[in-house]
């Protein structure tokens, strides 16, 4: 999903937050959100990226799920992000592969468990994840993004 650089549309503000999460994070959210005017009197958010071919056979994209909520200041605040993946051999099942629970200030990596996200390798992994998530939306890697809320 490029972004497109001529959007006019008025900018969101967020919060920030342990995590340093990009400008270029905050402009794909926003041009989401601005899509669909609903959208900007609710409370709570969550914004789903899906490669639909991604199995546990073939592979694929990791589904995404990014979870904002709108402060009493109309800043919105990124509360989680999660990143999903296939577990097992015989019956695979997918489940949290990476979690940023930003609003607990705590990070979720399998194989490690939970962890303080104020850590500085939490933060270097953080920017890693987060620029192979932008180039995967620039190469159009997901087929389904889905705005819900609630």
């Amino acid at each position: 999903m490029p972004v497109n650089k001529t959007t006019k549309a008025p900018l969101l503000s967020f919060t920030s937050s342990p995590l340093i999460t990009s400008n270029k994070l905050h402009k794909i959210l926003n041009k989401l959100i601005m899509s669909q005017p609903a959208l900007l009197g609710v409370s709570t958010l969550t914004i789903n990226f899906r490669d639909k071919s991604y199995s546990s056979e073939s592979g694929g994209y990791h589904p995404v799920e990014i979870c904002l909520h709108k402060t009493a200041s109309n800043s919105w605040l990124i509360q989680y992000i999660t990143d999903f993946a296939y577990f097992g051999s015989y019956y695979p099942e997918l489940d949290r592969n990476v979690d940023f629970d930003i609003s607990k200030g705590t990070a979720f990596i399998s194989g490690t468990g939970w962890i303080d996200i104020n850590r500085r390798d939490i933060k270097d992994f953080y920017r890693t994840w987060e620029s192979n998530f932008l180039s995967y939306l620039n190469m159009d890697c997901f087929d389904e993004i889905e705005v819900t809320c609630f």
